[in-house]
């Protein structure tokens, strides 16, 4: 007897295999979770806003013995905290009538005594030439400053470590309307606001500014009068004046005066 086997039907026949079918899956299982990362919930502006809302914030402010912490809390937790020192307040824009210590010709630095321990370091770069009478030729620090010298210098940078403070003759005193300088010569105004108001601004900078002294005008300025930066300009003016003056005053701050005249 003898028995003849039927043909395999298409569906039972294995079709274009290739590698292993366990590392298929895995990749077929990450792009599914790739996919899945993707699709995340999109809410509108209003959502985000109400949600917002929704939350109850709260800031905690404590003082004690020098040290002021902060807190916001939302909804009863915790989410920022900040803490700051007396001694961690920093002078940066602080501006000093210093005492010149000791010049040092191949660092190009001088070291200034501003009356807070550690001398503060002034480097070439940052001397205002003009005032020092040398605003041609050679620059040389050891030409400009001797020890024993009075400068006004402003702080730049706060002191770190064992480094003192970074310092520039270059004072320039910032506020809400435009930046003061008084030793300078260059008028900017922002580029933001409007060529009418740009000639505007110049007339009245032209009228204000002293002969000898610079501003940059900041886009804030825009609409305001010329009354409105013009007092505590001219206070600036005399402060910085006054002081540059009194040059047997010894090491003198003169922080308060600059605040004063400064626009908020």
């Amino acid at each position: 007897m003898t028995r003849v086997r039927q043909p395999r039907r298409a569906a039972d026949e294995v079709e274009s295999v290739k590698g292993s079918t366990r590392l298929e899956a895995k990749k077929q299982r990450r792009r599914d979770g790739r996919e899945a990362g993707r699709r995340k919930p999109i809410i509108t502006e209003a959502e985000f806003l109400a949600r917002r809302e929704s939350v109850e914030r709260t800031m905690v402010v404590r003082e004690r013995e020098g040290r002021t912490q902060i807190a916001v809390l939302e909804d009863d937790v915790l989410v920022e905290h900040y803490v700051a020192n007396e001694t961690n307040a920093s002078m940066i824009g602080n501006v000093y009538l210093g005492r010149v210590q000791n010049v040092l010709p191949s660092m190009e630095a001088a070291f200034v005594d501003i009356g807070k321990g550690r001398n503060a370091v002034l480097y070439a770069g940052e001397v205002n030439w003009d005032a020092a009478g040398m605003a041609h030729g050679p620059r040389r620090i050891e030409a400009a400053l001797k020890s024993g010298d009075t400068v006004l210098v402003q702080v730049t940078k706060d002191p770190l470590g064992h480094k003192g403070a970074r310092l520039t003759s270059q004072i320039s005193l910032p506020g809400r309307y435009l930046v003061y300088v008084p030793s300078g010569s260059m008028t900017g105004i922002s580029r933001k606001a409007p060529d009418t108001e740009r000639a505007r601004l110049k007339r009245i900078l032209k009228a204000v500014v002293p002969e000898g002294a610079g501003v940059i005008v900041r886009t804030a300025a825009e609409g305001a009068s010329e009354d409105e930066p013009e007092p505590r300009r001219r206070a600036a003016h005399r402060a910085v004046g006054a002081d540059r003056g009194a040059g047997e005053g010894g090491v003198r701050r003169l922080a308060e005066a600059c605040c004063t005249a400064s626009p908020t």
